[in-house]
């Protein structure tokens, strides 16, 4: 039953890690627009800046589930390295349940709350154009749901092949 819960989190956090990807694709039509706009035409847009940042930390932050997935988080593991694999599980076991965990848990909280706060009232950025920030902050808070999810996901697998020599996918 474990093993058929973290499927279903890998696949719906690599899912939504390929969807949210082809936002790359919007960002670069967007650049190259802008660029022609402002070097082509001397007609910069007043809302390119924004929505490129807004695009592109929608990006960033939908991937962290993914990265923890592939194990692609910076970590210094020159010690950890050295250790037998049971000892390693055991390093990785209490540390996900005493910090990673509790840190991910308050920022999908923090994150939530305060996109929760930004949609009620409908909130926008002071600018010029004045674009709704409230979907990004949305965004973000799904964002750090997909990495919370993806690192209980991780846990329970390390425990399911706690001291086995191949971790298990």
């Amino acid at each position: 039953m474990m093993k058929s819960l973290t499927k279903i989190i890998d696949k719906i956090v690599i899912k939504q890690a390929e969807v949210s990807s082809l936002l790359m694709a919007v960002l670069v039509v967007m650049v190259c627009y802008e660029v022609v706009r402002r070097y082509f035409f001397n007609a910069p847009t007043i809302w390119s800046l924004e929505l490129t940042t807004f695009i592109y930390g929608v990006h960033f932050v939908m991937g962290y589930g993914y990265t923890e997935y592939f194990d692609g988080h910076v970590r210094v593991d020159i010690f950890s390295s050295r250790f037998s694999k049971k000892t390693q599980d055991v390093l990785y076991i209490i540390l996900t349940i005493f910090v990673t965990l509790p840190l991910v848990t308050l920022l999908g909280v923090w994150a939530w709350d305060n996109a929760i706060t930004s949609t009620k009232i409908l909130e926008a950025l002071s600018s010029a154009w004045a674009p709704p920030i409230w979907p990004v902050k949305l965004f973000m808070a799904l964002g750090f749901t997909f990495l919370f999810l993806q690192v209980l996901s991780n846990l329970i697998k390390r425990f399911l092949t706690f001291g086995q020599k191949e971790a298990v996918r």
